[in-house]
């Protein structure tokens, strides 16, 4: 924590400040540290770390999810047809090949590509028809569009991976830069167990 406002300060000013730079900036009042004001993507990401970590059953779910990616027992190129079972968001072709649905595709120059594993499959079969009909829409659309705007960052032990809310489903990805390629975890039904924290509006 490099800045540290005082009573003085622009409220503006600080919180463009800790949006431009990502830096923690602390409070003092009556020269004694009273509050700390953070980024909201970050402080999203600390909620769903806290929340995560404290299940252990879901944590080894991630972590199965991504020896199964490391392992081979994955989905990529055609596929990826396997996680939409309706081809809602994927487009099978005549002669075998897949593709992103048109309604879901907006510049396709700039899309990643994705891999996903046989657990985010599995998951993704199981949720309500409702919300993995949502999940699918983010996963085939937004994600694939944006993935660092669409999700905010894990903490700690869980870090260098992303989380989406999707509905009641939590979905969870690693991102190859090089590649530009989104690497679907898992996808967690999480009801309202996560990022369910309570936040006053100023």
């Amino acid at each position: 924590m490099a800045a540290v406002a005082g009573k003085g300060d622009n409220v503006d000013d600080v919180v463009d400040h800790v949006l431009a730079t990502r830096e923690r900036v602390l409070v003092e009042r009556d020269g004694a540290p009273a509050a700390v004001i953070i980024p909201a993507r970050e402080l999203e990401g600390l909620e769903y770390t806290i929340d995560l970590l404290s299940e252990p059953k879901t944590v080894r779910r991630i972590l199965e999810a991504e020896a199964a990616l490391q392992s081979g027992n994955l989905y990529m190129g055609e596929e990826l047809a396997a996680l939409d079972p309706d081809a809602r968001f994927v487009v099978r072709a005549v002669t075998g090949g897949v593709s992103i649905a048109t309604a879901a595709r907006s510049n396709t120059d700039n899309r990643w590509g994705l891999v996903g594993s046989e657990p985010a499959r599995k998951a993704l079969d199981e949720l309500q028809f409702h919300v993995a009909d949502e999940a699918r829409r983010f996963i085939f659309g937004q994600l694939l569009i944006d993935p660092i705007g669409s999700g905010v960052e894990l903490h700690g032990f869980l870090a260098r991976r992303l989380a989406t809310r999707v509905e009641t489903a939590l979905v969870i990805y690693r991102l190859d830069s090089v590649k530009r390629v989104v690497r679907l975890v898992e996808v967690l039904n999480m009801g309202g167990l996560v990022g369910r924290h309570d936040s006053r509006h100023w």
